[in-house]
């Protein structure tokens, strides 16, 4: 299912996309876990004409400390088709779970796999509550053996980049405006109003020099992918994206200090290895989702990605207009696939997403790249 390319990378067979949907977003849903990956999955089988018995598998994205209980698949797991069926549940980002589903589907395992990724924490009150939840809930993602720092959240982390790479506080500002202004109005922006640099500015102070506007507009929901084999998808209604290279890769430890001098490198090696699968297909790259946490971050991922100049970045606002936690490699990938052939007919589009639980440190990247069949 697979061959070599010149360049020494491994191209694989063409994964196609073709069913997807998500829930309402908001910033907290009153439904269960189970409730909104129903929903998502339910629209996104139908979309492409499939039914439960059609899926050969099913992975899920969630975590159990944020979903409030142990083993929260066997909650999810029948709203999500794997009920007598073969499924498992990654925790991590939604991006890995379709990586892990395209696989199965390109080494020939299974003909219909869905990727689903949901994000709805069991807390509830005012929104400083939930940022203390997450905080909490961050603080312990370090390694609680050897270097546990004391106060470390993913959210300090990021403040501690943006201030050592600090050049004009005014052009963060702008950069997080504009990114809400692109996605303000959109059905899927929870940011719904424009905004100026001078109103980030006024935004609440989160960890300097970062204020709430400049951080990711949290949101909660559930986001489903369905893929098929080339000879499955030829007999399925609905969107035919393929998906041509996806590639994963994790940080390191808080002490190697990469985190803060060069946190783009996980995320270029994510890249190489997906860019090495589409080949050539990587000169024909238009159109990107590109996950960065903060403004700081942005052009660092972005020549990290590979992405030249005609590359249209983030038109939906990207993670300032709506950050779905674990399931926002899943809507990232939706958000490229609505617009593929928009910017520019024929060509490709990239899709690059991580957890942001410990921040920088020990970054976990996937990226894929697609194109329209």
């Amino acid at each position: 299912m697979s061959t070599h390319t010149p360049s020494g990378g491994t191209r694989v067979a063409p994964v196609h996309v073709v069913g997807a949907a998500s829930t309402a977003f908001a910033v907290e849903h009153d439904a269960m876990l189970d409730e909104l990956v129903f929903e998502a999955v339910s629209a996104a089988l139908r979309e492409c004409g499939l039914r439960k018995q059609d899926l050969g598998l099913s992975v899920t994205a969630s975590m159990d400390v944020l979903d409030g209980r142990s083993i929260s698949s066997g909650l999810t797991n029948a709203a999500a088709g794997g009920y007598l069926n073969d499924s498992f549940r990654v925790e991590g980002d939604s991006g890995l779970a379709i990586i892990n589903a395209a696989q199965a589907i390109a080494a020939g395992d299974v003909e219909v796999a869905v990727a689903v990724g949901v994000h709805n924490p069991e807390i509830s009150g005012s929104t400083q509550r939930r940022r203390a939840f997450l905080d909490q809930v961050s603080n312990l993602g370090f390694d609680p053996h050897f270097d546990r720092p004391v106060g470390m959240t993913g959210t300090a982390v990021y403040a501690m980049h943006a201030g050592a790479a600090l050049g004009e506080l005014d052009a963060l500002a702008a950069a997080a405006a504009g990114d809400i202004n692109r996605g303000a109005g959109l059905a899927r922006s929870v940011r719904r109003n424009a905004v100026t640099a001078a109103d980030v500015l006024e935004s609440e102070p989160i960890a300097w020099p970062l204020r709430e506007l400049m951080l990711p507009a949290e949101s909660t929901g559930a986001v489903a992918i369905v893929l098929a084999s080339p000879a499955r998808a030829g007999r399925c209604i609905g969107r035919n994206v393929r998906l041509t290279g996806f590639g994963h890769a994790t940080g390191g430890y808080t002490w190697d200090g990469q985190w803060l001098t060069a946190p783009q490198e996980t995320t270029r090696r994510a890249a190489d290895m997906a860019l090495a699968q589409a080949g050539p297909q990587r000169e024909s790259i238009t159109l990107a989702e590109v996950s960065a946490v903060t403004p700081a971050l942005q052009d660092a991922y972005v020549q990290a990605l590979g992405l030249n100049d005609r590359a249209v970045i983030n038109p939906s606002g990207g993670l300032r207009s709506n950050y779905p936690g674990l399931a926002n490699g899943a809507l990232r990938l939706l958000e490229v696939m609505d617009r593929i052939g928009e910017v520019a007919p024929g060509q490709a589009a990239l899709s690059h997403s991580i957890d942001v639980e410990t921040g920088l440190v020990s970054e976990d990247v996937t990226v894929l790249v697609v194109e329209a069949a």
